[in-house]
């Protein structure tokens, strides 16, 4: 099937030709029920966009209906890593996105760096250690707690900021919002891969509102506010199902819980691959073909591997030796005292303060500009032939200004990024295509 999905009149040609290749009428959809269809933010907007535009068929499948459109959640969780990269270490209005890779790599090495500090100031000893060696489960716990509540938390940021002014020390309290904002990513990451779904849904709660700080990433936190508000409108069987069903967990093991969309991206991505390498100048037909051997193969290859315990020679993601690193780190710490209070710090008055995203976030909700996009519009529309690419213009909040804080929000995933995924053997790519190849051209 070849289709342009990225236009309005690709995505309906997409969706019409599934339901025609699975031979499923409209009789049929209203015997089955709703279907999922987990997206990106693009294709959310197209999808919300078709929807509006067949609203007043009364053909169940002509008017999409039977579609319950849920937010992927491995964009998202990209999306949330930028929003703490660009507001602690880079530029809050950057219109380049950093890739995610080796920003998820800098928070897990800077955070881990970061807790062994704080153990470190909290655990009330000379020598850290020293304490380290003899602290048993129960003083462990209780020195946690300290740490969270004194360096990781809201409530710990106000009581800095309560200070009087030749109190206050801005590289304290800039510690302090980093500690939170990349906690809360962090309890994402691992979440997800336990499969705790409640959990994904809190930290997407406070990305809604952290989100809607100017120069962030609006179009996120307008996706995250519609999906939760969706889903709590679903009845409860229907939010339990869906719920149930946001992560998977294809080989059924501990800590193996994905994001379907991610899925969705490896499968996109050797897709790409094997078009590059050897269908330049081949049908669509003969990639179509190709794409179903090549997870066969890639099946059958890694079972050889494995069983033969056959050594990758690629560029499979291992997780290096962290320890030094996280040990630099928290010596810099200790040596800068950046997370103690430090009133007479001689170069506090150079700190740049960050912006506490949430207090920014939720101040945007009493703007003018949160009260026009939240109500409903009082516009008239033109009537749009039916055929055309043409999306209403309209005279909506929507404006430039919105466009250029927005810029930095679309973020293509690359091959560094999904090898993060270890499951996935594109270590083994040399030895997949050439017999996928092969055994398509006997075909």
């Amino acid at each position: 099937m070849h289709e342009d999905e990225s236009s309005i009149d690709g995505t309906l040609a997409v969706y019409d030709a599934i339901f025609r290749h699975l031979d499923t009428s409209s009789e049929d959809l209203k015997a089955h029920g709703l279907v999922i269809s987990y997206r990106d933010l693009l294709m959310d907007n197209l999808v919300n966009t078709i929807e509006a535009s067949r609203r007043n068929s009364d053909d169940i499948l002509a008017s999409t209906r039977a579609l319950t459109r849920l937010m992927g959640i491995f964009h998202p969780k990209m999306a949330g890593n930028r929003l703490v990269v660009n507001e602690h270490r880079g530029k809050p209005n950057t219109t380049i996105p950093a890739p995610w890779k080796p920003c998820h790599e800098l928070l897990q090495i800077s955070s881990a760096g970061h807790v062994r500090d704080a153990f470190r100031i909290c655990c009330g000893e000379a020598s850290f250690a020293d304490w380290a060696a003899r602290a048993t489960f129960t003083e462990f716990e209780e020195v946690a707690a300290k740490v969270y509540s004194s360096l990781y938390t809201t409530a710990a940021y106000d009581r800095a900021c309560d200070l009087q002014e030749a109190q206050r020390d801005p590289a304290f309290e800039n510690a302090v919002l980093y500690n939170r904002d990349s906690l809360l990513y962090l309890l994402l990451v691992s979440s997800i891969k336990a499969g705790d779904i409640g959990r994904v849904v809190l930290v997407f709660r406070i990305w809604a509102v952290m989100m809607q700080t100017p120069k962030t990433m609006p179009k996120y936190a307008d996706a995250f506010f519609e999906t939760l508000g969706r889903l709590k409108s679903y009845d409860p069987v229907l939010r339990k199902f869906l719920l149930h069903n946001w992560l998977v967990n294809l080989r059924g093991i501990i800590n193996g819980f994905k994001e379907v969309d991610l899925l969705q991206e490896h499968q996109n991505f050797w897709a790409k691959i094997i078009y590059n390498a050897k269908g330049v100048n081949r049908s669509w037909e003969w990639l179509s073909r190709i794409t179903v051997c090549i997870f066969v193969l890639r099946d059958a290859m890694k079972t050889v591997h494995a069983t033969f315990k056959i050594p990758d020679y690629g560029t499979k993601h291992t997780v290096p030796d962290m320890k030094n690193e996280i040990l630099r780190v928290a010596e810099a710490l200790q040596k800068d005292r950046l997370q103690e209070q430090w009133p007479e710090r001689p170069w506090k008055e150079q700190v740049e303060r960050v912006r506490d995203l949430l207090e920014e976030g939720s101040n945007y909700i009493n703007t003018r500009s949160a009260f026009s996009r939240f109500t409903e519009p009082n516009v008239t529309y033109e009537v749009v032939p039916a055929g055309s690419d043409s999306l209403d213009k309209g005279t909506g909040s929507y404006s430039a200004d919105d466009e250029e804080e927005n810029n930095h929000e679309e973020y293509n995933v690359t091959q560094e990024d999904l090898e993060m995924d270890e499951e996935e053997p594109y270590g083994l790519l040399n030895s997949i295509l050439d017999p996928a190849a092969d055994m398509v051209d006997e075909m």
